[in-house]
């Protein structure tokens, strides 16, 4: 991989954004989420002269460029020439020239001032001759000290893998599932991250194995493909859930509970499930059926989406929660193969014949988490 230093002037990379000869939006990046006093700070900065952080550009085969590293830095350099927002001349240490043009937009300013900003030199690589992998090694270093999310760290990987992933995430969004939907967004990838742990513990074929961010990360730096069977299978568990979710009006969820209703629909390989089931169980009626524990089995899928929620035992425990509900409380149907029911009739008994225990701690001594998390 080489790296060619550039140093445009301000006015030449804005144009070349607006020509779309610059990419800030390639599919690894996230979307803009730098406020407007964040983008204020940085034109105060070049207003000063001082100096900002390289920009990295990738040249693709056409000779367009995609931005690696310096998209949010571009982003709010081009809404300021397009007018969208004004100096702020009250940032400190204040400084006299810049204080009288508090509340100028790029247009309302002086031919000479505006001049001075166009002129501002932007210090930029142009990254040519890589390999697949090098690109996303080299964004997923220069953002190790940052606070991007791991699903912003993990879609910079170049490859095959992350192409599938990208798919499945237009699938999930074509479903309309959205912040209006499930109650979050996809502003930080969160979608991205919830759908590449399903790959990762499908392809694994178990949850029982912590999918930690670094494990994560590894497979999707890799240039192999996911499975095919792994694609279907993830394929349908969203198709599932699109249409269950479609029964409710917002579902109101995380992304732990999330990520438990897609490993719930991946359980459904021979047919196909209730779609009330997730309405009756967000909307938890479980008045007529204390008897048969199901609103604990809620309480402990709510508790463990909310702390914990990575750890191995809050994914096999949401899971039961779920699975248990479905088989005890009526109507819903026959379970899938996949399903033991020999370990959810232990853990019903169990319960039934308790003395003070809880829900949790039932299964803490009655679940083999091992097992009851194999995706075969």
């Amino acid at each position: 991989m080489k790296l060619a230093p550039w140093e445009p002037d301000l006015r030449t990379i804005v144009d070349r954004v607006d020509a779309d000869d610059i990419d800030l939006q390639p599919d690894f990046q996230r979307q803009e989420v730098w406020p407007p006093a964040k983008k204020k700070r940085l034109i105060d900065t070049i207003l000063r002269g001082w100096s900002i952080p390289p920009v990295f550009l990738v040249v693709k085969s056409d000779g367009r460029m995609e931005v690696l590293d310096g998209q949010q830095r571009l982003a709010a350099i081009r809404d300021f020439v397009h007018n969208e927002f004004t100096i702020d001349g009250s940032i400190t240490p204040l400084d006299t020239k810049i204080k009288s043009l508090n509340g100028a937009t790029y247009k309302s300013l002086s031919a000479q001032d505006r001049r001075l900003l166009d002129q501002y030199t932007l210090r930029c690589f142009k990254i040519t001759d890589y390999s697949p992998d090098e690109p996303s090694e080299l964004f997923y270093r220069l953002n190790q000290p940052s606070m991007l999310t791991a699903g912003e760290q993990r879609n910079a990987f170049y490859g095959p893998a992350r192409e599938q992933l990208k798919d499945l995430v237009a699938a999930f969004v074509r479903g309309e599932n959205d912040k209006k939907t499930i109650g979050f967004s996809n502003v930080r990838l969160a979608y991205d991250d919830i759908i590449a742990r399903l790959l990762f513990f499908l392809e694994e074929k178990t949850f029982s194995i912590k999918g930690t961010e670094g494990l994560i990360s590894q497979r999707f730096k890799e240039r192999k493909p996911f499975p095919k069977s792994v694609l279907r299978r993830a394929e349908r568990a969203i198709s599932l859930f699109t249409l269950s979710r479609n029964e409710v009006s917002v579902a109101r969820l995380n992304k732990a509970s999330a990520l438990s209703w897609l490993l719930f629909f991946v359980r459904f390989n021979d047919f196909e499930p209730n779609k009330n089931f997730m309405l009756d169980f967000l909307n938890g009626d479980d008045s007529t059926l204390l008897r048969n524990f199901t609103a604990e089995a809620r309480r402990v899928f709510q508790d463990r989406a909310s702390l914990r929620v990575t750890d191995v035992s809050s994914v096999a425990y949401r899971d039961l929660a779920l699975w248990y509900v479905y088989r005890y409380k009526e109507a819903y149907g026959p379970l899938p193969d996949a399903i033991s029911k020999p370990v959810l009739t232990r853990i019903h008994s169990a319960l039934g014949s308790r003395s003070g225990e809880t829900f949790e701690s039932v299964l803490a001594v009655k679940l083999n988490i091992e097992l009851w998390s194999e995706l075969s």
